[in-house]
C-alpha cells in the first residue's frame, strides 16, 4: 500500500488529518511537517484518523509524541480515530494512550475533541 497523509478543516476549526499505509522512517518526515505547520498555523483541535495505517514504527510513534508536546502550550485537543489494530497494538505496547486518547470511531474522537474531553494541556 502507497502512503498517503490528507486533511481538511471543519468549519469550527478541527482539522482532520487521514493517514494510510506505513508510518515510518521514510513517510514520518511528511507527517511531521504537516502537522506542525498546522500547529504553527493555529490549528489547536486535531483528529488524527488512523484506520488505514497498517503499520508504526517507533520513528512514527515519535511524530505522535511531538506533536502532543507541541500542543501543550495552547487551549489544544488531540485524539486518534478509529486506528487499525496494528496501531491500536502499538499505543497499547507503548501507553502512549496515556497521553493521547484513542476513540473507535471518527465520530466519538471529532466530538471528543469538540467538546474538550480531548485536551491536551499543560501537564507535568
Amino acid at each position: 500500500m502507497e502512503f498517503s497523509v490528507e486533511h481538511t478543516v471543519t468549519d469550527d476549526d478541527i482539522v482532520s488529518v487521514t493517514l494510510a499505509g506505513a508510518l515510518d522512517v521514510a513517510t514520518a518526515p511528511r507527517v511531521r511537517d504537516l502537522l506542525i505547520r498546522l500547529i504553527d498555523e493555529g490549528h489547536h483541535r486535531l483528529v488524527l484518523e488512523l484506520s488505514g495505517v497498517d503499520f508504526v514504527d517507533s520513528i512514527g510513534l515519535g511524530v505522535f509524541v511531538g506533536v502532543v508536546h507541541r500542543l501543550r502550550p495552547y487551549d489544544s485537543s488531540l485524539a486518534v480515530a478509529a486506528p487499525s489494530p496494528q496501531a491500536r497494538k502499538v499505543f497499547e505496547i507503548t501507553q502512549l494512550v496515556r497521553v493521547l486518547p484513542i476513540y473507535d470511531t471518527f465520530d466519538a474522537a471529532t466530538e471528543a475533541v469538540r467538546s474538550g474531553k480531548a485536551t491536551v494541556g499543560a501537564r507535568g
